[in-house]
């Protein structure tokens, strides 16, 4: 019984909120004053958050942790050389075939080479 009563007063709650979210939002856009200022203040954040991460980054340089950007620009370039790598051992492989198959044919060509001259003495 307590519970249904928790769970009807947090669903009004969250009604009434979402209500004035929307009222606010409403009223906001509509005065251009208030909608100019939101604007200015979105800008004036978006530019303080960029001053924000470059300032984390240079401390993080300064005490030679790697930033995220650092990371990832190392996951790319190990990336491109586990590629380079994977590259080289399909070369490797087609080549080790190729030998393989010389080889073995070479012996036999050397046979036939040889029983012709055996057979012409």
């Amino acid at each position: 019984m307590a519970r249904e009563r928790d769970d009807n007063l947090m669903s009004k709650l969250r009604q009434l909120s979402e209500d004035g979210l929307a009222s606010f939002f409403n009223e906001v856009m509509t005065n251009d004053k208030m909608r100019s200022s939101f604007g200015r203040a979105g800008e004036r954040f978006m530019a303080n958050k960029q001053t924000f991460d470059r300032n984390v980054e240079q401390m993080l340089d300064f005490v030679n942790i790697p930033s995220k950007r650092d990371v990832r620009d190392l996951k790319t370039r190990l990336d491109h050389l586990s590629s380079q790598i994977l590259n080289l051992s399909i070369k490797l492989d087609r080549l080790l075939d190729t030998d393989e198959t010389r080889i073995e044919s070479k012996p036999v060509a050397r046979r036939t080479a040889q029983s012709k001259k055996s057979s012409r003495s």
